[in-house]
């Protein structure tokens, strides 16, 4: 299953995909479809993961998660 977390900014993606690597998950970072002002830039990371800890992991580390979903 894949997990497509918003971050925001591209720097915030950038930050956040090492961040994840650096713990075994392979992250991409892929542009927001139509973001609204809540998504900032419109920047997010997209992991295969069965549950949240990439986003908790993203969280301890300092990265504002801007909303995550399934897909």
């Amino acid at each position: 299953m894949r997990l497509f977390i918003k971050v925001g900014s591209v720097t915030n993606a950038q930050r956040g995909q090492r961040i994840l690597s650096k713990h075994g998950f392979r992250a991409n970072i892929k542009r927001v479809e139509n973001p609204s002002k809540a998504d900032g830039c419109g920047y997010a990371l997209e992991v295969s993961s069965n549950d949240s800890a990439p986003v908790s992991l993203l969280e301890k580390n300092g990265i504002k998660v801007r909303g995550a979903e399934r897909r």
